[in-house]
């Protein structure tokens, strides 16, 4: 029953752009009707359903005439945010656990599992064995939306800044790189370090800041997937054995090419997967016009 289900209003947005629980007011928690306030036609349990859903609201916006990218029209961006957040949101604290088929953890580096691409968006899985961590990233003219389906991860968001500025103290985390590949030499500073776990939504452009992802070493592991390290350590147990966590990223549009920064270089280049499970489309999926 959806009374029974948690979820979280399009409103119900925290100062770090993550949905919060805590940020529900009493009418949110009393109102139950999903469908009314976030216009979804089924609630996303599954990702074919989640798809479908995605595949509805970016093409609304396309309809009514806007572009989807991180120069969109502000009025059209706050619409599509809202719901993008409520779908992601809805399904990571509800789902059927069908991701876990897709999923697939390494020793020597986080995993990428490519589930849905289209002209509108791409959707993937994203895989962390302990405390591994993406480098520090843009994101090119796209939207990023990132929903943690199991474990703890940690977001740090990243500001530029001339390698010659005025500073106290040099900011613990931050290093000198490059613009772009042979461009001007910036100190990339750390600005927020964000710890988000089963069920946090959050978002970012490159309008917002650079940032990097990264699991937790003996965080909450991901469920019947054998990695508690906390629970172990509490517990007397095997502390060595790292946590397990898992993400749902959305890019849209798709990303293309991507920029990394690492101390001294940059570099760019086009994304690649570990594994292309893209989704198949039943017959069911054009329940709705799409």
């Amino acid at each position: 029953m959806l009374s029974s289900c948690s979820w979280t209003p399009p409103n119900a947005l925290n100062e770090n752009n993550i949905f919060s629980e805590n940020d529900l007011t009493d009418s949110d928690h009393s109102s139950g009707d999903l469908f009314s306030i976030t216009g979804f036609n089924s609630w996303p349990r599954d990702l074919c359903t989640l798809v479908t859903e995605l595949t509805l609201a970016f093409k609304a916006e396309l309809a009514a005439g806007n572009v989807l990218n991180n120069r969109q029209d502000p009025q059209s961006f706050n619409r599509l945010n809202a719901r993008v957040h409520s779908l992601l949101q809805a399904y990571s604290q509800g789902n059927c656990g069908d991701w876990r088929r897709y999923a697939a953890w390494s020793e020597h580096g986080y995993l990428r599992h490519l589930l849905w691409t289209a002209e509108e968006f791409e959707l993937m899985v994203l895989c962390w064995k302990g405390d591994q961590t993406s480098r520090v990233h843009n994101h090119a003219d796209s939207h990023c939306w990132l929903a943690v389906l199991d474990g703890e991860v940690c977001e740090t968001q990243y500001q530029p800044l001339a390698p010659d500025a005025q500073l106290r103290a040099v900011p613990h985390g931050s290093f000198l790189t490059r613009n772009s590949e042979g461009g001007a030499v910036v100190r990339l500073v750390p600005t927020s370090s964000t710890l988000m776990q089963a069920g946090d939504v959050g978002y970012i452009n490159d309008r917002i800041a650079l940032h990097s992802v990264g699991g937790c070493k003996y965080g909450k592991g991901a469920r019947g997937s054998g990695g508690n390290g906390r629970a172990a350590a509490e517990s007397g147990g095997d502390v060595d054995e790292p946590a397990l966590s898992c993400t749902l990223h959305l890019y849209c549009p798709p990303i293309r090419r991507v920029r990394t920064f690492e101390a001294g270089k940059v570099c760019e280049y086009t994304p690649g997967f570990s594994s292309r499970n893209c989704l198949a489309e039943p017959e069911e999926w054009y329940m709705y016009e799409i």
